[in-house]
């Protein structure tokens, strides 16, 4: 566990998202009104799709269902800043991608996304909202263990060979002091392509808290992603160690 928990000028943030889920799903006719006023401010849209394919079993065996999709949503993307905008009719998910600044830069984007939505769907209620940080962790080559970098690295037992060449680690923490649950996975996959100078682990945080917020009280919801945020990042530090802490503050 890292004991640096400050700002980091080269934080290793492949893509920031706040997630904002509604009770009851918004007409798609919302969504197409949201999409027409974005278009000035995001330079590519694209449909999102729910596909549907059933089977179903007979005597003479299995029968498959036709093919169907409903339309749920659009995804809105700009180049500078690297934004992408998806809005469905079950939640609003806006995410900085790759360089990233700030928090604050990431919540002033995503609040003025928010409140242009709102102005068309007034009548949401709030049932689950999230921060979720995706980070690319480049760890040196050659070093001994990954203990070096991860306070909680993958463990080959003794006597066996003790190289690793990719991994998957999830494990869910539930806080009820904080009224929220974390879900933290680190990944590595080489692909089979030999690294040269290093390796990258994936850490991917992901902490939500379930609500029941209206927009009377909207303000809230922002509120209490900034304290996700702050879990968030208890938990980045408290997965990595004060060397990698080095390698990018």
């Amino acid at each position: 566990m890292a004991t640096y928990n400050g700002s980091l000028s080269k934080a290793p943030v492949r893509e920031a998202l706040i997630d904002i889920q509604f009770e009851q799903q918004v007409s798609n006719d919302v969504i197409n009104t949201f999409n027409e006023l974005a278009s000035t401010r995001f330079e590519k849209s694209m449909p999102l799709w729910q596909t549907f394919f059933g089977i179903s079993f007979t005597q003479d065996g299995p029968d498959h269902n036709p093919l169907s999709k409903t339309a749920i949503g659009v995804r809105l993307e700009t180049k500078e800043p690297p934004h992408v905008l998806q809005c469905r009719t079950n939640g609003f998910t806006f995410s900085r991608l790759s360089p990233y600044k700030s928090w604050d830069d990431l919540r002033l984007a995503a609040k003025s996304e928010w409140d242009r939505f709102i102005d068309i769907a007034p009548n949401i209620t709030i049932n689950r909202i999230a921060v979720r940080y995706i980070n690319e962790l480049k760890i040196p080559l050659p070093f001994k263990d990954f203990a070096e970098y991860l306070s909680c690295p993958p463990e080959v037992p003794e006597g066996l060979p003790q190289s690793v060449s990719s991994f998957l680690q999830r494990v869910v923490i539930p806080d009820p002091d904080n009224n929220c649950t974390s879900i933290i996975t680190q990944s590595l996959n080489d692909a089979g392509v030999m690294p040269v100078e290093s390796i990258t682990v994936l850490l991917d945080i992901d902490v939500f808290r379930a609500v029941s917020i209206d927009l009377s009280d909207s303000e809230l919801i922002w509120s209490e992603l900034g304290e996700l945020r702050n879990i968030k990042n208890r938990m980045f530090f408290g997965h990595i160690t004060d060397e990698m802490v080095e390698r990018i503050k």
